[in-house]
């Protein structure tokens, strides 16, 4: 079972408000993390991560949003045609009620939703992008 899926951000409020109003539920945090165990844990001494925890109108799904202070300077490209890279898969209730309501905050989806096939066969799904360009799944299982 996953616990909840942690993503590393530019902008911690910026993403709290997409993953806030992508999941309906509530947001705890921000939170400042730092310290000598903080430094040990993420590999970067002297690091201040800054953090929220946002989860889902159901209560079973929660994304960590990180901020590093003095931690890497490097950004990823999050194309996810490129190893190493992953996504976010969100079930929702109403898929185009869901897509409308990002795309009016300005959110683009990559493509129009699709019907998948096997092993999703019957859902309805479409990627669209988070502050930071990390592609979400957001996903509507058959009736």
């Amino acid at each position: 079972m996953i616990h909840h899926v942690g993503i590393t951000v530019h902008d911690l409020t910026a993403s709290t408000e997409f993953y806030r109003d992508l999941l309906g539920g509530d947001v705890e945090g921000p939170f400042e993390r730092s310290g000598p165990r903080i430094g040990e844990v993420t590999g970067y001494p002297g690091v201040i991560v800054r953090q929220s925890f946002v989860s889902a109108d159901d209560g079973d799904t929660v994304v960590e949003l990180l901020q590093y202070e003095n931690g890497s300077p490097t950004r990823i490209d999050p194309d996810h045609g490129r190893a190493g890279a992953a996504h976010v898969a969100i079930t929702v209730a109403d898929l185009d009620a869901t897509l409308e309501r990002l795309r009016g905050r300005g959110v683009a989806a990559i493509s129009e939703p699709i019907v998948t096939s096997h092993p999703m066969a019957g859902c309805r799904a479409v990627y669209v992008l988070d502050p930071d360009r990390v592609r979400v799944e957001l996903v509507r299982l058959p009736a």
